[in-house]
């Protein structure tokens, strides 16, 4: 791996580290900017870079670093209620990353191109997420969508606008500083 390539995901990784521990506890499930942080990575990244970005972000919470939301870390958070929603964030960071590998030459197509796999990065975490959940709990399909889905899609639906532009300007910029995404 090029020395850029390592410096830019251990930047994408202190950022995950950032947003995922801005929240704002509704509830079981806490609003966080954990999956704006993922959303931003993988489309500015790539699949395989904005992956990697997102296992050391997963790993360095799983070892005990108080990184994930409400400040908490270590593996227990990774196999608790809501973990499963840190631990779709690999897919997550997949899928988007394929779907946004190459952007439409118009910027409103290229931000509809990043907005539309954000919305599918989403839905991809709330599957994951709300399955553990379910699991964990021990509740229905039903409570735990009204509990960590349902409050939560107006929230998300605006951190995908935020990632469609934000990643289409800061591609951009990175392009024309001459490393590009």
């Amino acid at each position: 791996m090029k020395t850029k390539n390592m410096v830019l995901c251990a930047i994408f990784a202190a950022a995950l580290c950032v947003f995922s521990v801005i929240t704002v506890p509704i509830g079981p499930v806490p609003i966080t900017m954990g999956i704006l942080g993922v959303l931003l990575t993988a489309s500015i990244l790539g699949w395989k870079r904005g992956t990697i970005s997102v296992l050391v972000y997963i790993l360095l919470g799983a070892v005990g670093l108080p990184i994930f939301s409400g400040f908490k870390g270590g593996i227990q958070v990774i196999l608790g209620p809501t973990g499963g929603y840190i631990s779709s964030y690999i897919l997550v960071s997949i899928i988007v990353g394929l779907l946004t590998r190459r952007l439409a030459g118009k910027k409103l197509l290229a931000m509809a191109q990043i907005f539309g796999a954000s919305v599918l990065g989403i839905v991809v975490c709330y599957f994951f997420g709300t399955l553990q959940f379910m699991f964990v709990q021990h509740m229905g399909v039903w409570e735990s969508l009204g509990l960590c889905v349902f409050p939560f899609v107006p929230f998300d639906i605006i951190k995908a606008l935020i990632t469609s532009y934000l990643a289409f300007e800061v591609r951009r910029a990175l392009t024309k500083a001459g490393m590009p995404v």
